[in-house]
């Protein structure tokens, strides 16, 4: 007769009991199919987990793939047809998310966003602790801006932008950033604002006239990839930080390549950092 109000407790607690972790994780796929869209403004806000963006089979305007805790998130897609707006990715539930308190074993957050590649687009990317794949080749970008806190990332022009773009922003917190083949991006500028970590800065691709480029980097390496057939000038300020100029003569304050003056394309840096190291490789063939 005594184990009656135990068995009774143990029902109580268990039908109390949390759901474990497994069972709120849910999947969820977005998409949409082109119907004559001139332009697209799109918005991607994620918090945590592993992002990768790329672009779209044609005819399809966008697609997004969305592993996701529900009881941490709420999935965004959220489609603006008159304003020409998208808004994807996730909202935190009641506005706050709690990055630390990840249980073992949980499954990992992922978010695959896939982008028309032949509607111009002005691109947003809102990220925060995250690890990202992300290869805008391809794609018509007007203007970019890529935004992330401690990250690991991996950003890729694979293929000429379609368009030309006004401004490619980027801006990274403590983090591991590479990006690769930005001449690709056919911007006519570019910002990176980097706090600590290991920043690598890839300018081989084409495009036509000057591109300016304006670096700030804080504290950690940087490390300038730059294209030997392209006049490339450095202007450089700089605290307890090391400089490479080899393949570079200096005039004042700035640093050129050798014919800078007769190159077809160029390119202009403005490079400022405080602790840390500036590396320079030359890539591809010489002018």
């Amino acid at each position: 007769m005594r184990l009656r109000p135990l068995i009774v407790l143990a029902a109580t607690c268990l039908a109390t009991a949390p759901p474990l972790a497994a069972q709120t994780w849910r999947s969820l796929t977005s998409a949409r199919q082109r119907h004559g869209e001139a332009e697209l403004a799109v918005t991607v806000n994620y918090v945590a987990g592993e992002f990768r963006l790329s672009a779209a089979p044609e005819g399809t305007l966008y697609r997004m793939d969305l592993r996701y805790d529900e009881d941490r998130f709420t999935p965004l897609r959220e489609y603006d047809a008159v304003g020409g707006r998208l808004l994807l990715g996730v909202r935190g539930v009641g506005n706050h998310v709690n990055l630390v308190d990840r249980r073992k074993g949980d499954p990992v957050p992922t978010l695959d966003v896939q982008l028309a590649p032949d509607v111009p687009l002005t691109l947003n990317l809102d990220l925060g602790a995250v690890r990202s794949q992300v290869d805008l080749g391809g794609l018509a970008l007007r203007s970019v801006r890529y935004r992330t806190g401690a990250s690991e990332t991996s950003l890729r022009f694979s293929r000429p932008n379609t368009v030309r773009c006004s401004e490619l922003r980027l801006e990274a917190g403590a983090a591991a950033f590479h990006a690769w083949s930005l001449g690709n991006a056919n911007c006519r500028s570019v910002h990176f604002e980097g706090g600590v970590g290991d920043v690598t800065l890839d300018f081989s691709g084409t495009w036509q006239g000057v591109m300016d480029a304006d670096i700030n980097v804080a504290i950690g390496t940087l490390t300038l990839m730059l294209p030997r057939d392209a006049g490339v000038a450095v202007h450089l300020s700089r605290l307890l930080a090391s400089f490479d100029q080899s393949g570079l003569q200096r005039r004042g304050d700035t640093y050129y390549t050798a014919g800078y003056e007769r190159a077809a394309r160029r390119l202009v840096l403005d490079v400022s950092a405080a602790f840390g190291g500036i590396n320079v490789v030359w890539t591809g063939p010489a002018r």
